[in-house]
């Protein structure tokens, strides 16, 4: 810790070292003559006492471990790195008190040092004197401004106090001196989203992302839901999508990735990444709840509103399920289950304005003047009509439009062009955009431009994702074809798997044929000999294994 001089300079250092070494002698000695009287004292030096008194602690020895440290640091002149780690260990049973004084009387024996003083600012704010912690932390960086252990811990104690700005200038000051800080630019990050400055906060999260090499998911999806919030879907959206393409089975990245597409519009989208979500964990509540918000925004009130109740039933502590309960209730009509679906959510979060507002607005018209919610022309329940028989009468009928399938496995979207089929989507399916690339069929960029045209041009239309292919490439009608096909009949086996469930169709204008689409029958005749054939081969199986 000194460096050698000589002469008179190296007398006078070794005075001083005496000098700063003599308080906590004299702290300690009482405490050391209590343990040299006890029986049975073994002449050890300070590093067996040291590991005597962790040994005891872990034994739950508190008061035997105690004086042994507190001895360990008499014997001897022990290191600022020694005096720390038995603050610390004093500081982890209770003994916060002996570590304070220990680290005070640390700061006057290493007086050109900062650790003492911010361990002891770390211990102010693990106590919860915030005031102290900054008022260490500030003493310390009076000497050594550089010090990023002191700033980070005046920044954390001035969060903990609400003072955001400060923390934010402390972490700044920080990244001043190490840029490639990852702690730091990510708790920097958390603090700028909640001051409202959202680049700043994906800033820190680009430098996040970079430094770790795109292998910290949770920075990566935290920079995701940042794009999606300031309005940078089409980043945000791809961003979410290689997150949901690296780690496939996590249900909360394909929830998050969902709302994502939510955010920027493409309900649809939406409602296969949640349903996706509780394919992978069915007791997902934020999945549950985006599919309730995507059938709210479709007006497909009943869908909704069991959507919901099941988010209230899987987050019992959340007000966000009854909240939107309460809401799509009130769509309905149904205002007195809409005013103790709210009063649920207003027990839960007592301080929430929304509720207070959606509650008020309840009592002063409990009869909406509004018009009443619009309920499908065609619906009904999975046991009594069978998805086969709804395909048939929507076939035979020519319909156009969307057959929505829900069910706690999430929802399939089945759509139709005068009763012919153009697309199926189901949980657990690949979408048709990510398998022709998958494939090589098409490019990534060709994709994204497809589904931007559909998005911008076509929002209206019934024209499906593969048509709109074909016009741009005509030499894939082949591929795309079979692509698309296989999508419909993967889909469509997966919601015949469904035990329950309910079905609700919702018209379009009508438009001319897509120029890829299939026959309704046909298709339906694929599906059960592609069931047969599966059943056939697991009784296959079966037998062998016999």
């Amino acid at each position: 810790m000194f460096v050698a001089a000589g002469g008179n300079e190296r007398v006078a250092r070794a005075q001083a070292k005496n000098n700063s070494v003599e308080p906590l002698r004299r702290v300690m000695r009482p405490i050391v003559s209590k343990l040299m009287a006890r029986p049975g004292r073994s002449e050890v030096g300070a590093d067996g006492r040291r590991a005597a008194g962790f040994a005891a602690l872990d034994r739950g020895e508190l008061e035997v471990g105690r004086l042994a440290l507190l001895q360990s640091l008499e014997l001897g002149a022990p290191t600022l790195e020694r005096v720390i780690e038995v603050a610390r260990r004093l500081v982890s049973v209770g003994f916060s008190a002996d570590a304070e004084r220990v680290l005070r009387q640390s700061a006057e024996m290493f007086v050109d040092r900062a650790e003492p003083v911010v361990e002891l600012a770390r211990l102010f704010l693990d106590r919860g004197d915030g005031a102290g912690a900054i008022a260490a932390a500030r003493a310390a960086l009076s000497e050594h401004p550089d010090h990023r252990d002191a700033h980070r811990v005046l920044a954390a104690a001035h969060e903990r106090r609400g003072a955001l700005s400060d923390a934010a200038e402390s972490l700044a000051e920080v990244l001043a001196l190490d840029p490639g800080d990852v702690d730091a630019n990510r708790r920097l990050s958390r603090i700028l989203e909640r001051l409202g400055d959202g680049e700043g906060a994906n800033r820190c999260l680009e430098r996040v992302v970079a430094l770790t090499r795109g292998q910290d998911r949770e920075a990566i999806v935290a920079l995701g839901i940042g794009l999606s919030r300031g309005g940078r879907h089409k980043e945000a959206i791809r961003t979410l999508s290689d997150v949901a393409k690296r780690w496939p089975s996590v249900a909360s990245v394909h929830g998050d990735l969902a709302m994502a597409f939510f955010a920027a519009g493409q309900v649809e989208e939406a409602m296969w990444g949640f349903s996706e979500a509780l394919r992978l964990d069915p007791t997902s509540a934020q999945a549950q709840c985006g599919l309730g918000l995507a059938y709210q925004r479709l007006e497909r009130w009943e869908e909704a509103a069991e959507a919901f109740r099941l988010t209230e039933s899987l987050a019992p502590q959340q007000a966000v399920g009854p909240f939107n309960l309460g809401l799509v209730l009130r769509a309905l009509g149904e205002a007195e289950e809409a005013r103790r679906a709210l009063l649920r959510a207003a027990a839960l979060a007592p301080g929430d304005d929304e509720i207070r507002e959606a509650l008020a607005s309840l009592v002063s018209s409990p009869t909406s003047s509004e018009s009443p919610a619009p309920v499908p022309r065609f619906s009904g329940d999975l046991k009594s009509f069978g998805l086969p028989e709804v395909l048939e009468f929507m076939r035979v009928q020519g319909k156009t439009g969307s057959l929505v399938i829900s069910s706690r496995q999430g929802a399939g979207i089945v759509r139709l062009v005068q009763g012919q089929l153009t697309s199926a989507s189901a949980p657990g399916v690949q979408r048709l955009g990510e398998a022709l690339v998958e494939r090589g069929i098409i490019s990534r960029s060709e994709l994204e431009a497809a589904l931007a045209t559909q998005r911008a041009e076509l929002r209206q239309s019934t024209e499906a994702l593969g048509s709109v292919l074909l016009r741009r490439r005509p030499g894939l009608r082949e591929p795309l074809n079979q692509a698309i096909l296989q999508q419909v009949l993967d889909g469509l086996v997966e919601m015949l798997g469904w035990s329950e469930g309910a079905f609700s169709f919702h018209p379009s204008a009508e438009s001319e044929t897509p120029s890829i689409s299939f026959d309704t029958q046909s298709v339906v005749m694929k599906v059960f000999g592609m069931i047969d054939q599966q059943a056939n081969t697991s009784s296959t199986r079966l037998e062998e294994d016999r």
